[in-house]
């Protein structure tokens, strides 16, 4: 019975501690668009989005008998992403961001070398699996609101599995932010 009772004042006190803390949902929109939640803590920031790279499709071209076939294709990606960041106040509700993060993602279509065709004229699609880390640098105004806005910069690169146009994708990573404090 004393460890049952030790046991629920102990998460209570961590669950009062974790509902502390000020946390924000909202949207982070540039190259890819996601939904991100953030998570503060003393001095830090734990950050989670997920989004898409939006799926575009291209005209392409491909030769029947040496006969000119217009055709469409596309390709985009799916990732999700959390990041560590260390938070410093420049001024009052002013922050910047520095910190490192990791994630996952799913490449379909190949965006520099555009559609391929097998020998029978079948159009070859790329469908794979990546791992991309990286940091993250950013600037975020909080307002007497509950609204914050965020610039930042996330490049990554893939330690597997995607193609050249989702590794220069992830370099181009700049984006900006609104979210709900709650």
């Amino acid at each position: 019975m004393k460890k049952t009772l030790i046991t629920i004042v102990i998460l209570a006190i961590a669950a009062g501690i974790a509902t502390a803390q000020p946390r924000a949902l909202g949207i982070r929109a540039g190259y890819n668009f996601e939904a991100s939640y953030q998570h503060q803590l003393s001095g830090s920031l734990i950050e989670v989005n997920a989004g898409v790279t939006p799926f575009i499709f291209q005209k392409g071209v491909r030769y029947d008998n040496g006969t000119p076939v217009d055709v469409l294709y596309q390709y985009g990606r799916l990732q999700a992403v959390v990041s560590y960041d260390w938070l410093k106040q420049i001024k009052p509700n002013l922050y910047w961001y520095l910190g490192a993060c990791i994630g996952v993602s799913w490449g379909y279509g190949d965006f520099f070398e555009g559609p391929s065709y097998n020998n029978k004229g079948k159009l070859v699609t790329y469908s794979r699996i990546g791992l991309p880390v990286g940091a993250q640098i950013g600037i975020e105004y909080d307002f007497n609101i509950p609204i914050n806005l965020s610039l930042d910069w996330r490049p990554m690169i893939n330690l597997f599995g995607l193609r050249q146009g989702d590794f220069t994708s992830n370099l181009l990573n700049i984006a900006f932010g609104v979210r709900y404090r709650f």
